[in-house]
């Protein structure tokens, strides 16, 4: 119903007013009792369309894959429809801010609509103001990621296309970012990449896979990965990864805490001077990674830090926590002016000399020479038992007071009783949202199919431990070929459809098909023993084959292959 020029809902209890997306086309509300669908008006309820994996109490915003799928799909019903489209969420805060973003999303992608216009579009549905998207720290929220920020990040994406609805992979980005296939993102394609720490074997522990560093090197090759960046202590010998040819250097600093200025500094030399993209990884990929992925971006393209955080949460949710915001905010002026320091002088050096291959693997050798000395000597420090455990928490700003000098420490930066780091607890939640993935009920068991049989390049002698060089093995054992693990994965019954602004793609899915991802369906613990672990790519399979009489349990379904005793004694991790 229409009144003086406004949509007006002729069901449901209204919460807030109503958005005008698309002129009498499209519109975006909140409903505190459901909206019912009429001849005229079509209501869509975007929570049952989306969903975010949490990893505390953070809840958005919701990831680029999810992004794509549903502003996809609202563009096809606006292509195809003759009903007006009423986008709503309910009452609940979250879910408020998390529609809002998506609508403006949509407005920014199919539209061409500027972030400062997008967000007056979806402001109109205030008040209630949206609340901002908070971080992934345990305790409370200590910086507010405010929805102007997060679509001016977006914004920054599609201009220096970081992302292209034409081109952009839902169905790899979904693949590569569950644990057992990898966990990493493209923060910066073809020139940053944010991934989980390797292991020194490929091994399952506490149901989570740990992944071996030739593991990674047909998909590093494949995509000109040349420099690997590690953070935390060593969990692997970095010889593997550059006897494979890579380069590697080690910038290690406390789990949890934040980079001195000398290695926010080498560490953006490391990247202007990699042959090709970079791989940076902390233990979890993404606080102290996310922090310095930041750095670089404000220094290389002058964005904004709260810019740099919500696109780096967009790619990889989760990324920069607790005093890494205010940390990134400090820093932002210092990372602009090396940025216009280091223009200034590239435009006065005439006919200077790049640096060539060989200086940088000289460079990448020296740098981990040092940080080993230099992690060797601050452990030895620290065995005294200087770094906190189990610190009171003050209510007022979530920080910790040691007992014995009475100074204000990060409360990210503890160990907790079971002796784990935030890097620790980070993974443990992803595990946690893994089976609650893997494992619903009423999840479809479906193949997921390729456009090749095989996505990684011929391995070479270095890269034996590699994902090519154990697929014919695999293969010999596994008659017919196991089937992959159980996933909310969004797939289709015959070829992946292309990203396209044109809805004819989404015509050809088959009717079973789904064109978003499944909503959460909350967590459920799992502990799974310790097994060792073999990394497999996607491949295709028949159609026709039904898996779900032949899927195997959960442990087998996420590629345990032998099963290793181990102590059932705690131990500190590394950081």
């Amino acid at each position: 119903m229409t009144r003086h020029g406004l949509f007006v809902p002729t069901s449901g209890v209204l919460f807030g007013k109503v958005a005008e997306i698309l002129p009498n086309k499209v519109f975006f509300s909140s409903f505190s009792s459901p909206p019912t669908s009429d001849a005229s008006v079509r209501y869509i309820c975007i929570d049952d369309k989306v969903h975010y994996d949490p990893f505390y109490h953070d809840f958005g915003p919701v990831n680029l894959c999810v992004l794509h799928r549903f502003t996809q799909h609202i563009h096809s019903l606006v292509e195809n429809g003759k009903r007006r489209i009423v986008a709503y969420t309910n009452a609940i805060d979250t879910n408020r801010v998390n529609g809002a973003f998506l609508m403006a999303g949509y407005l920014m992608i199919y539209h061409g609509m500027k972030a400062d216009l997008a967000y007056l579009k979806v402001e109109v549905a205030q008040p209630p103001s949206y609340i901002g998207f908070r971080d992934a720290a345990m305790g409370p929220s200590t910086y507010d990621l405010h929805i102007h920020d997060v679509l001016r990040g977006l914004e920054q994406g599609l201009a220096r296309k970081w992302y292209d609805v034409n081109t952009f992979d839902g169905d790899e980005y979904e693949f590569y970012e569950r644990v057992e296939n990898g966990d990493f993102n493209w923060i910066l394609p073809g020139k940053i990449l944010s991934f989980c720490g390797p292991h020194e074997k490929s091994v399952v522990e506490n149901g989570y896979p740990y992944h071996a560093p030739e593991v990674y090197f047909d998909y590093f090759r494949e995509h000109n990965i040349t420099t690997i960046v590690r953070l935390n202590t060593r969990c692997y010998d970095a010889k593997r990864f550059t006897d494979a040819g890579f380069d590697h250097v080690d910038l290690f600093f406390i789990d949890g805490s934040t980079p001195s200025d000398e290695i926010v500094r080498k560490f953006i030399r490391v990247v202007d001077t990699s042959r090709g993209g970079v791989a940076i990884h902390c233990k979890a990929g993404l606080g102290r990674t996310g922090t310095l992925i930041a750095c670089w971006m404000m220094k290389e393209y002058g964005i904004s830090a709260p810019e740099c955080m919500a696109w780096l949460r967009i790619c990889r949710p989760g990324s920069v926590i607790g005093p890494q915001q205010q940390f990134l905010l400090e820093k932002q002026e210092m990372c602009w002016d090396m940025g216009r320091s280091m223009s200034t002088k590239r435009r006065h050096v005439n006919g200077g000399t790049p640096t060539t291959p060989k200086k940088m693997a000289v460079t990448s050798r020296l740098v981990n020479k040092v940080e080993e000395i230099r992690i060797e000597s601050s452990s030895s420090r620290r065995q005294g038992g200087s770094r906190p455990t189990d610190l009171p928490v003050s209510k007022t700003n979530g920080s910790a007071l040691n007992p014995k000098n009475g100074k204000v420490i990060n409360p990210e930066e503890q160990i907790d009783a079971n002796g784990r780091s935030q890097g620790d607890r980070l993974l443990a939640c992803k595990v946690r949202n893994a089976h609650a993935n893997f494992s619903s009920p009423t999840t479809p068991i479906k193949p997921m199919l390729m456009k090749t049989s095989l996505r990684t390049t011929a391995s070479s002698p270095s890269s034996s431990g590699g994902i090519s060089s154990r697929l014919g093995a695999v293969r010999s054992i596994l008659q017919p070929p196991s089937p992959l693990p159980i996933s909310r994965v969004t797939v289709t019954e015959e070829k992946p459809i292309s990203s396209s602004k044109s809805s004819s793609a989404l015509k050809k899915l088959s009717p079973g098909s789904r064109t978003q991802p499944y909503p959460s369906t909350g967590g459920i613990r799992m502990d799974m023993p310790p097994s060792t672990y073999q990394l497999r790519p996607r491949r295709s399979y028949s159609p026709t084959l039904d898996l779900a009489k032949t899927i195997p349990p959960n442990a087998a379904a996420l590629g345990a292959i032998t099963t290793r005793r181990t102590s059932s004694s705690k131990k500190t991790r590394p950081l």
